[in-house]
């Protein structure tokens, strides 16, 4: 198996996570250039994304489709918690809000940081804004969403929250704001193995 996405990415550092969980072997492939209109340079991924998990002839596109695949592949008893086995809606919610809040910063950094483009534009400070006000809506209610999960070695919602948290505090794109229940969680998390093995870089290719 090989992953192609960037050691900087958020989806890509979720999709690290769970191999390293699933004790996957998995080869990488940094993506050299954001900027490339090539789809070989993505692994053959047709809408120029990442991160794309390549089996062989077979390429599995989105950071939740291999993440899934991995968990497919596990060479442990690795029990995960999907989105499908959260009965309650604010977890459900949460999960989605998690996907935007990644979909955001996606957008912050590559808009501003990497294309230049100007930070007023209402475009990029909707998605700040927007940012931000999900950020509270999960400080608010994290004890209690984390009480709800059912018995489990791993989460996607733990692991794409702290794939998020961990790419602000990398990247910037959200407020300051000191947001205790969600620093105590990255922290938490960030004691796996997985997640110290994984830690965001810039790629030299």
């Amino acid at each position: 198996m090989t992953l192609y996405g960037r050691s900087s990415s958020h989806f890509t550092r979720l999709a690290r996570i769970f191999a390293l969980e699933a004790a996957v072997e998995l080869r990488f492939h940094p993506v050299a250039d954001m900027t490339s209109l090539s789809f070989d340079d993505y692994g053959g991924h047709p809408g120029l994304k990442m991160p794309l998990l390549r089996i062989g002839e077979d390429a599995v596109f989105g950071a939740e489709n291999i993440c899934r695949r991995l968990a497919l592949a596990a060479t442990n008893d690795l029990s995960v918690t999907w989105t499908e086995h959260l009965r309650w809606l604010d977890l459900r919610n949460a999960q989605e809000l998690v996907w935007q809040a990644m979909a955001a910063q996606t957008q912050l950094v590559f808009g501003l940081q990497l294309a230049g483009l100007p930070a007023d534009n209402v475009y990029f400070a909707k998605a700040r804004v927007g940012l931000s006000a999900i950020l509270d809506w999960l400080e608010a209610r994290l004890p209690r969403l984390l009480r709800r999960l059912p018995k489990r070695d791993l989460s996607l919602f733990e692991a794409s929250l702290f794939c998020l948290l961990t790419h602000i505090a990398f990247r910037g794109g959200a407020d300051g704001a000191v947001r205790p229940h969600l620093q105590s969680f990255m922290d938490r998390f960030g004691l796996r193995s997985s997640a110290s093995a994984t830690a965001y870089a810039f790629d030299r290719v």
